[in-house]
């Protein structure tokens, strides 16, 4: 039998019992409430930074939770052993946190420790006593706590829409020969048809070797070497890929960060854009090559056409009626089809031709106009009437044919037996003011609204949007000459002007057309008229 529990052979029994075993151990009497400590591991001490003597012969309260904050472990630590004392089984704690001093820099260390305490049975089954073990679990915990850290940060950083990349760099005599990949995210892990998790670890070149080639790996390399963070763009065409990234590397700690921008979709697209300008530039190169044929080729016929009926009309003596009045339709078909060819050239010059940007006086441009027209202004006895109107930037020869199209429009098209009154009058506009139904070109702050009114025949504003089409004629070519481009011409010179045209009608009450151009870029300003 052994020594009484209490008595000093007896604590020297137990203490030579445990001391031989590994681990974390306390070996405390049944006495209770006191639980006198009866033996303890050197493992034990060597954990907790206690002395042996300040352990065995005190009870296991006296010792360990004399403060209040440890009352709660205190309690259920009573507890535990008190289940083993009345059932004489083994059972297991919670885990507990608890703070040690560091025996080297007395520095406190938060333990996680799970406390489990099993009986000591004599031959009789009665407890002896009991002994207290605590396995230390707090790498374990950690453990757990990081892999649902990393867990977390990875679902973070997979949200991202950008890609991402931490790397581990990996050397050989002293050089940096290839990075590991520590952390991605999934939209770096699409780039390899793969996830982030069977990426980590791996080293970056295993994945794509070509890297190596460019400067998604001599960057990192620098960066990590100089601690010099860089952003530079990369078209990184290897392994299969066509990818446009803006990077951006920086170190930290033993790390390389890299952070992605793809803009693949944006430069794949102004990469269409460009092959399409170009194709505008080829097709717009074939139509200056169609006008210059249409301007020679085309017209040198038709030329030939009107000498040859001026030939057979000077002749017409030898000729019956019926044939004279085939010659004169023949020359009116050929005249018509000359102006047709000339509109359609100037037309299509307005397609193809850049807009310049000079200061063009629309006061001067109207002027010229009316003295290119003024032996129709004297016939019909029109009467004009022309506002100050302002200085744009602009193109003066299409700005010609702008206003020279609608005061020609606005002489024609006069009701018949009434004298035709026209006015021309300038006003500004704020942005915010315009109609609805006005469709710039570029946006502005103000616009310049100049009006073309008269009192000719009108027309039905349903046809509104048509009058504006090529070839498009509201009225037969019996009652009033023209091709039916004018109109045409002079949307898309108010267009290449970043503004717009509307036009505002009723039948037999003339019209007004209303120009609409950028003020922004009108010069001194805020000047807008003469």
């Amino acid at each position: 039998m052994p020594a009484p529990a209490t008595s000093p052979d007896g604590f020297a029994f137990y203490s030579l019992l445990i001391n031989a075993m590994p681990g974390n151990h306390l070996v405390v009497l049944p006495d209770a409430p006191r639980f006198t400590i009866a033996a303890v591991t050197d493992d034990y001490l060597t954990a907790t930074g206690l002395k042996r003597e300040t352990l065995v012969g005190f009870g296991a309260f006296e010792v360990f939770f004399r403060h209040e904050h440890n009352q709660v472990v205190a309690q259920q630590l009573l507890q535990s052993l008190t289940q083993v004392l009345q059932t004489k089984q083994t059972h297991l704690m919670a885990d507990q946190r608890h703070g040690w001093p560091d025996a080297q820099t007395g520095v406190l260390q938060w333990r996680t420790w799970r406390p489990v305490n099993k009986p000591i049975l004599d031959s009789g089954n009665e407890v002896v006593a009991i002994l207290h073990t605590v396995e230390d679990i707090t790498n374990s915990v950690q453990l757990v706590e990081l892999t649902e850290v990393n867990r977390y940060l990875q679902t973070v950083i997979n949200g991202f829409k950008e890609p991402l990349q931490i790397l581990e760099p990996i050397f050989e005599n002293g050089q940096i020969i290839d990075f590991r990949f520590k952390l991605t995210n999934q939209a770096y892990a699409a780039y390899a048809s793969t996830t982030p998790e069977q990426l980590q670890g791996k080293r970056v070149g295993e994945v794509f070797p070509g890297y190596f080639e460019t400067e998604s790996f001599t960057n990192p390399v620098i960066t990590f070497t100089t601690g010099e963070p860089l952003t530079f763009e990369i078209h990184y065409d290897k392994d299969g890929l066509n990818l446009y990234n803006l990077m951006s590397t920086s170190k930290q700690g033993g790390e390389v960060v890299i952070h992605f921008t793809d803009f693949t979709r944006l430069r794949q697209l102004q990469l269409q854009l460009e092959s399409k300008i170009e194709e505008l530039k080829r097709s717009n190169d074939s139509l200056q090559q169609f006008a210059y044929v249409a301007s020679h080729d085309l017209q040198e016929p038709l030329r030939k056409i009107q000498q040859f009926c001026d030939i057979l009309k000077n002749r017409s003596g030898q000729m019956q009626g019926p044939e004279v009045d085939y010659l004169e339709r023949m020359q009116l078909a050929a005249g018509r089809m000359s102006v047709l060819i000339k509109d359609l050239l100037a037309f299509s010059r307005i397609e193809t031709q850049q807009t310049a940007t000079q200061p063009v006086s629309l006061s001067a441009v109207v002027e010229q106009n009316l003295t290119d027209l003024e032996l129709v202004v004297a016939e019909t006895g029109a009467v004009v009437e022309v506002e100050p109107l302002p200085t744009v930037l602009g193109d003066k020869l299409q700005l010609d044919q702008l206003f020279g199209n609608l005061l020609s429009n606005a002489l024609k098209f006069r009701r018949p037996g009434q004298t035709p009154v026209i006015a021309v009058k300038a006003s500004q506009v704020e942005a915010h003011e315009l109609p609805a139904s006005v469709e710039t070109r570029r946006e502005g702050v103000t616009y310049h609204l100049i009006e073309v009114s008269d009192n000719g025949i009108g027309f039905n504003e349903k046809y509104t949007d048509r009058i504006f089409q090529v070839f498009q004629r509201l009225h037969g070519r019996n009652e009033y000459a023209g091709t039916g481009i004018g109109l045409a011409i002079c949307q898309k010179v108010v267009a290449n002007h970043g503004g717009a045209i509307v036009a505002h009608s009723r039948p037999g009450q003339g019209a007004t057309f209303q120009v609409y151009l950028p003020a922004d870029n009108t010069p001194d300003r805020p000047s807008s008229v003469e």
